[in-house]
Parts: C-alpha cells; sequence; structure tokens
C-alpha cells in the first residue's frame, strides 16, 4: 500500500503467524479510524519443526500446504466484500525460513497481494501501536508471545521507551522442552533456559510493578478459561480483561497437573492449543515473579493491528 494512499472501503489484512493465520476485513471510518467487521483465523503451525533444529530454519511442505488452504477459504470470504484492498503481513516463522520466498510467490499468486515480512523492530513496535490505541494504560510492559518469537516493550507515559524480540515462542518451545508431555526435568530446563533469557534484558526491572499487558493465542487461552470460570459472556470478549498474578498463577498450576487429554477438556481450552499453553504460560510466569507484577491485563490488538493503525497515520 503506497503511504497516505487510503482509497478502499474495507482493508483486508491477512497475517501469518507462527502458530495461526489469520484474516480481518476492516472498515475504513475516517482518518486515523477503522472498525473490524470481521475475524477469521485457522491454525497452521507454519513454525512447525522450527524448534527442534539449531540450524538453518525451513517452512515444511506440509505447513505451507495448510496455510494456502486457510488462504483460498479467507479469499472466498473477502472477495463477498465491495471495493476492498488486500495487504499481507508475516512475522517470525516466515521471517527466519530460509525458504521463505516459496510461500511468499504463492501467496501472492494466490492473492495478488505481496507479503510484508516485519522485522523483529517492526513487530515489536506494531504490537506497543496497537496496546496506546486501544487500551487505557500510560505506563506499562507489553508481551507478546506468539508461536515463533516474543517481544517486549516498555512503555512509559504513553511513550515507547525500549523493546525486544525474542526468537522463541509457544511452538518453538513446546517442541525443544516437549511442552505437550511436560516432565519436571522438561519444566526445569525450560525456566532455567527463560531465566538466562530475560536476565540478559537489563531494562526489565525499569517496569517493575507496573501491569503486565498479555497478546498472543496462548495468552488469549489463559483469559477465556478464567471469563468461562466467571461465567462471563462472551468469552471471547476480553480486551481490556484483568487477571490478579494469583489467579493466573493458579491457572497455570492446575494445568501442569494435567496430561494433554486432559487439559483439552478444561472449559474455556482451545483444544488446538492444549500441547502448547505450558510453553506460552511459562514465560509469562517467570516475568510476573522477577517484576513483581500485581496483574496483567489482556489485549486482543496487537501487531496486525498496530500495522493498520501505521498505515493509517502516513
Amino acid at each position: 500500500m503506497q503511504a497516505g494512499v487510503i482509497k478502499m472501503d474495507n482493508l483486508v489484512v491477512l497475517d501469518f503467524g507462527s502458530n495461526s493465520v489469520r484474516f480481518s476485513i476492516n472498515q475504513i471510518t475516517g482518518k486515523n479510524t477503522f472498525k473490524e467487521i470481521l475475524r477469521r483465523k485457522a491454525t497452521t503451525r507454519l513454525a512447525e519443526g522450527m524448534g527442534l533444529t539449531a540450524g538453518e530454519k525451513r517452512l515444511t511442505p506440509a505447513a505451507i500446504k495448510r496455510t494456502l488452504a486457510a488462504v483460498a477459504d479467507f479469499k472466498k470470504i473477502y472477495q463477498q466484500y465491495s471495493n476492498y484492498q488486500v495487504v499481507g503481513i508475516a512475522t517470525a516463522a516466515v521471517r527466519e525460513a530460509v525458504n521463505r520466498k516459496s510461500l511468499i510467490d504463492q501467496v501472492y499468486q494466490q492473492t495478488g497481494c505481496r507479503l510484508q515480512v516485519l522485522s523483529a523492530h517492526e513487530e515489536t513496535y506494531f504490537d506497543y501501536l496497537a496496546v496506546m490505541n486501544s487500551l487505557l494504560l500510560k505506563d506499562c510492559l507489553i508481551f507478546d508471545i506468539g508461536g515463533g518469537s516474543c517481544e517486549l516493550a516498555l512503555v512509559k507515559s504513553g511513550k515507547f521507551q525500549t523493546g525486544v524480540s525474542l526468537p522463541f515462542g509457544a511452538v518453538s518451545l513446546g517442541e525443544k522442552f516437549t511442552a505437550a508431555n511436560l516432565t519436571a526435568a522438561k519444566l526445569f530446563a525450560l525456566q532455567t533456559f527463560l531465566r538466562k533469557q530475560f536476565s540478559a534484558l537489563f531494562w526489565l526491572q525499569q517496569a517493575s510493578d507496573l501491569p503486565l499487558v498479555l497478546l498472543g493465542g496462548c495468552n488469549r487461552s489463559v483469559a477465556r478459561i478464567k471469563r468461562t470460570e466467571l461465567k462471563l459472556q462472551p468469552i471471547d470478549s476480553f480486551h481490556g480483561f484483568k487477571m490478579t498474578t494469583k489467579d493466573f498463577t493458579e491457572i497455570y498450576q492446575r494445568l501442569l497437573g494435567l496430561d494433554n487429554q486432559q487439559r483439552k477438556q478444561v472449559p474455556g481450552m482451545e483444544a488446538m492449543r492444549s500441547d502448547i499453553i505450558l510453553a506460552g504460560m511459562t514465560p509469562v510466569i517467570l516475568l510476573l515473579q522477577q517484576l513483581h507484577c500485581s496483574q496483567v491485563v489482556f489485549s486482543e490488538s496487537g501487531a496486525r493491528e498496530g500495522f493498520i493503525y501505521q498505515q493509517l497515520s502516513q
């Protein structure tokens, strides 16, 4: 999309994540404003196998096939709308894959959309833009754990201070530490690995006692579990939903005591995340402990929405 040229009624955004591919249709309502009118997702595990290799990372043929099938389904939906423009973004799995051009070219052939592969900094900054434009928070630490990476952004007085994108996420950690069947030894190894990563971020201590804003699929699952427990409807409406550190920890401890099949049966749990949710929650638990945060705040807006805000503001 050319900077400053917004001439459609509906902006269609394809978002290629490491665990799922999503799309949204966003009605342009004015300068710098939009309204999401439709959202869909498909779990395609684009990062499948990437957590098992220390060498070159590749998108598997099966993962590419699943992803293209999802895009074909999305296309059937958005073609029913008038005056639309399609844009696409891709994050860690595509960014790190040596064969990413294969997927990018096939998506272009299918949709006419040339994917923009977000840099690690762009992904982090777009998370910040999304949260600042949709939640009434001025000071916080934003933590987005995706399938293949996680982003941290420190916000003070509404301004982006610093941030980082770390090259691991719920899918890659789940594969590396076999989180679907997490033993005590593997849990210890996972925690040790994460503590080492976080201890290298000297600026994290500036986030002590600040609210921790959570993004990403595993965090959304935690919000659904808690909202189901509280009988809050709709359970999928959790933007701005708050949870105490105590409640978050209790859910983590409960899930640790279950096997994968039992986790699938937990009310509010997405069955497709049961094998990776502990890998996604463990980094949050360690941050809560390290920074003495009293609560978490869930955000439904992330890099995709931040990307839209950035496009509309140009």
